[in-house]
């Protein structure tokens, strides 16, 4: 069968199915047209068009009765041509979908085959492993029985109460840790996880990020906070001159006046700084929407860009500062990874890509409760973890609320008559660091989705307060 013009660029088994389907209307229409037809009839049927002729011997007929039957097929023949075209466009479709979303090194392929984030993504980026020390730290553990009482909380603004550990099933947690100074009070695993389960960290990685910008001002890779973002990524210049009077405390504090478009979208920028296999390109090409320091936007490019810094700074790869600088020196019980965008690019994905176990990263909050220091040695300077946690009017957010604060990646909560001050990580579908510095506390909650409950720092919060009247 020789192929219509239509199929010549295809694949073979689409090209046949449209070939076949495109040769059926064709030999469809041609009959139909034959059959519409008016016919050429005499007295003896042979020859000659009339509207109304006679027939045999004087018998009248109609032409309009004598079309009925081939207006009819006419009609079914229409019909058929646009079931088979709508078969066609919906063949077409779905092979386009899985050519496209076999492509999984290109930022549409991963869109449509990974759909929606999840807390196993860490399972299909590639990644840049993070070695554990040869000697690690382990937290005390309470011979007491941690009080597994009903705790108050509140779903849609109305107030319920259930046992602790009935709603960390239910709500689908995966870990949930009390710390209180160097002693672990309770450690539980839930829904298939275990101690030695992998949890992604998703945005608790910006402040990750934080703690590696400041280890590199101590190293003195990087100078000062206050020098502008083109001294480490000086092409950026060349994208909008504004870009020399960002700093790189502007893209801490997400107040960089970069463009982002924070919705799922698939050509948004939010799907794009999670998906996109060329990181570096994208980060390095991107609009202004105003000028730095004025407006607070979530923006998931910023710690992208501090990963070019640190690059540029150190001259090596985050992986390797982080695993020589960091995790080397925490005392890790595990290895971890980074996540990459891509095994060419190699960018990690420092808004939302570390991956470790519940109880390592249980250590980073001791890191920030202690002030940096770290069984004795001051692994981050203690000013830079009291100028990341300390409550600043200019970095308040109103949106969240009138005593929520935003500072070198971590959130903040000012005290009040109702919350305590605390410091926190915060992560996509209820990944949570808390920290409680007047109360000596770390409280780890990660999960596969935030669950039925508004807020899991005032569980957090009950929990320190629980602890306290022991």
């Amino acid at each position: 069968m020789a192929h219509c013009r239509v199929c010549k660029s295809m694949s073979s088994r689409v090209k046949l199915a449209l070939c076949v389907a495109y040769q059926r209307i064709r030999e469809n229409d041609r009959l139909a047209a034959s059959m519409a037809a008016p016919k050429k009839v005499t007295a003896n049927g042979l020859s000659g068009y009339s509207p109304s002729i006679a027939v045999g011997k004087g018998m009248k007929v109609r032409q309009s009765r004598k079309m009925l039957p081939y207006k009819n097929m006419w009609k079914s023949k229409m019909m058929t041509n646009l079931l088979v075209t709508v078969f066609v466009i919906i063949a077409i479709l779905i092979s386009v979908y899985f050519i496209v979303a076999s492509r999984t090194d290109t930022f549409t392929g991963r869109w449509v085959a990974w759909k929606s984030s999840g807390v196993d993504d860490y399972l299909l980026f590639p990644f840049a492993a993070i070695k554990r020390p040869p000697s690690t730290f382990t937290f005390d553990n309470s011979n007491e029985d941690f009080p597994n009482r009903d705790i108050t909380y509140e779903y849609n603004g109305k107030t319920r109460t259930a046992n602790l550990e009935a709603l960390l099933e239910q709500t689908n947690t995966t870990a949930f840790i009390v710390i209180k100074g160097d002693t672990i009070l309770y450690e539980n695993y839930f829904n298939g996880y275990q101690r030695d389960s992998i949890v992604t960290s998703f945005s608790i990685a910006k402040s990750i990020t934080s703690l590696l910008i400041g280890m590199a001002i101590d190293d003195g890779y990087i100078q000062s906070l206050h020098e502008p973002v083109t001294q480490y990524i000086p092409e950026l210049s060349q994208i909008d001159p504004e870009y020399q009077n960002i700093t790189l405390q502007h893209l801490l504090s997400m107040k960089s006046g970069i463009a982002f478009k924070d919705t799922d979208i698939p050509w948004h920028d939010k799907s794009k700084a999670y998906y996109h296999p060329y990181l570096r390109e994208v980060v390095t090409h991107l609009p202004l929407a105003e000028p730095p320091g004025k407006t607070f936007v979530y923006n998931a490019f910023n710690p992208i860009i501090l990963g070019i810094v640190l690059e540029n700074a150190t001259g090596q790869s985050v992986a390797e500062y982080f695993e020589a600088r960091f995790w080397m020196r925490l005392g890790a019980e595990y290895d971890a990874s980074w996540s990459l965008d891509s095994n060419e690019d190699k960018m990690a994905k420092m808004e939302s890509g570390f991956n470790a176990r519940a109880i390592d990263f249980a250590k980073i909050g001791r890191l920030v409760l202690h002030r940096g220091k770290w069984d004795g040695e001051q692994m981050i300077s203690a000013e830079w973890i009291e100028n990341s946690t300390k409550i600043e009017a200019e970095n308040l957010v109103p949106k969240f609320g009138g005593n929520v604060y935003y500072q070198n990646g971590w959130w903040i909560i000012s005290p009040t008559a109702r919350d305590k001050y605390t410091v926190f990580g915060w992560g996509h579908l209820g990944q949570y660091l808390f920290i409680f510095p007047d109360d000596d506390m770390v409280i780890l909650r990660f999960g596969k989705e935030i669950g039925q409950v508004d807020s899991w720092r005032r569980i957090a919060q009950e929990i320190v307060g629980v602890v306290a009247n022991k």
